[in-house]
């Protein structure tokens, strides 16, 4: 086995070789084909992934620039809606724009006012998109927001019994108006008096709170509505001849007024005794002042009477002249808006004692011939003319025209001073009744006393005549008072 090799050997060998040369190639082109098809297939698989990477790739592309596009949309057209509460006040790009447009309006209602002011409630946003046309322009807003949105200060209210009567901007301005109606009341007591106490009697309190500027006090209302805010119920007893008219004018009121207080009663038929109720204005404070005086009290004298048997019962005298006593009070005045509700007697002393007066009364009985003091017709007639100036000189008498002869009497009791003929007067008597009077009857056509007699009242003394300066017959009567002619109507009964 281990010689040379025949060439059969050699032939085989080479035959061998060709034939694995060939089994070689042909494998090697198997495996290049296979490759070349490997190859075609991944290149195919790699072109599908392409495409699909691409399209997906322009798909994000595309939502790309159009959320891109949706974005920059959304930053040109986005807005905001502004509320105060549920009412819309307008439309603004940006919040901020309507903060800074409050918040100018908001420093004005600060200035204005002197303090600083604040939203009743708070501003709402709503994020929306408009276009450019609905979106408000800051003067519109300003002026929706002043029209619409309710500011509020701080105040100070000044409450009454808790009872809130007013507002203002600071405390000092309150406690002026106290201190304003504080000194109304006291301008109505007497200067030269002193007051030791003023108070209120009302709980009044000054306290911070939140109002609205427009709810703010004018000085000049606040103090007239204080005063005259509250109300008070009083009665009032008719009298005869009032009505409602002038019971209105006595408590400054009206009819109306009166009419609404009283609907339970008939006000057109008002009759003496009734009631009316007055519903009247009152003070919602009461100043209450106390003041100490000191005066002088007249302490009334008696009347002492004593009696007398050598007087006529109808004379009297005064024996002693009475007078006055004296009392030095000290005492306090408490009024209730300078009216005087009560007063308290602090000290009293007797700095001098009344004197009684006493007066003597006659106890004999009067006797017919004494004056009575009152005059009745001496006869009965007509006045044909009266006491005063006729024919261009003093008449001053009565004449009463009766027929001839009627009976005169005496008008009182008396004493006949005179009884005869006395010129113009024809027949007359005169009477002196005692008490500085005396009268006299003319013309008469008789006399029936003479001088020096005592008459009792309605005596006959004479008669109707005549005589003397006379147009016809009648009684010419006279009355005269210490020496005075009087007219004679103004005595006669």
């Amino acid at each position: 086995m281990g010689g040379k090799l025949t060439v059969k050997d050699k032939d085989h060998l080479i035959s061998k070789s060709k034939n694995n040369k060939k089994l070689e190639n042909n494998r090697s082109k198997n495996l290049y084909k296979d490759r070349t098809d490997e190859q075609d297939k991944s290149a195919y698989i790699d072109r599908r992934k392409f495409k699909k990477i691409l399209s997906i790739f322009m798909i994000f592309v595309i939502i790309g620039l159009g959320y891109t596009g949706y974005k920059i949309n959304k930053v040109k057209n986005g807005a905001v809606e502004v509320y105060i509460g549920k009412e819309f006040l307008g439309l603004v790009r940006d919040k901020d724009e309507a903060i800074s447009i409050i918040n100018i309006i908001k420093e004005d209602v600060s200035e204005e006012y002197e303090a600083k002011a604040s939203l009743e409630e708070d501003l709402k946003f709503e994020s929306v998109y408009a276009k450019e046309e609905r979106i408000s322009s800051k003067q519109e807003l300003a002026k929706a927001i002043q029209d619409k949105v309710e500011f509020i200060i701080e105040g100070y209210a000044i409450n009454v019994n808790d009872e809130e009567v007013g507002v203002l901007k600071s405390e000092e301005e309150a406690q002026e108006i106290i201190n304003k109606i504080e000194e109304s009341y006291l301008k109505k007591l007497d200067k030269d008096r002193k007051v030791k106490e003023s108070k209120f009697l009302e709980e009044v309190e000054i306290s911070k709170t939140k109002v609205i500027p427009k709810d703010i006090s004018e000085e000049k209302e606040l103090i007239e509505y204080i005063k005259t805010g509250g109300e008070e119920i009083k009665t009032h007893k008719i009298e005869a001849g009032e009505s409602l008219a002038t019971i209105a004018e006595i408590y400054d009121t009206s009819v109306k007024d009166l009419e609404k207080a009283n609907k339970d009663i008939d006000t057109t038929d008002l009759k003496p005794g009734s009631e009316v109720k007055l519903i009247l204005p009152k003070s919602k404070l009461t100043l209450e002042t106390i003041e100490e005086i000191k005066y002088n009290e007249d302490i009334e004298y008696n009347i002492v009477k004593e009696k007398d048997d050598n007087m006529y019962k109808n004379e009297k005298k005064t024996k002693v002249k009475g007078s006055n006593g004296k009392n030095k009070i000290v005492s306090n005045e408490i009024k209730h808006n300078g009216i005087l509700v009560e007063e308290k007697i602090l000290s009293k002393k007797t700095d001098k004692e009344p004197i009684d007066e006493v007066i003597v009364e006659g106890t004999k009985e009067i006797p017919k011939t004494v004056a009575t003091g009152e005059f009745t017709m001496p006869t009965r007639g007509r006045i044909s003319s009266p006491y005063g100036r006729r024919w261009g000189r003093m008449h001053r008498g009565l004449d009463i025209a009766a027929p001839h002869g009627t009976a005169i009497k005496a008008a009182d009791g008396g004493t006949v001073s005179f009884a005869g003929e006395k010129g113009s007067y024809g027949n007359m008597v005169e009477i002196d009744h005692g008490n500085g009077y005396k009268t006299r009857y003319a013309h008469c056509s008789a006399i029936h006393v003479e001088v020096g007699q005592k008459v009792a009242k309605d005596k006959h003394i004479s008669n109707v005549g005549n005589t003397g300066r006379s147009t016809g017959p009648h009684l010419h009567l006279e009355v005269i008072k210490n020496g005075v002619y009087q007219d004679p109507n103004n005595y006669i009964d």
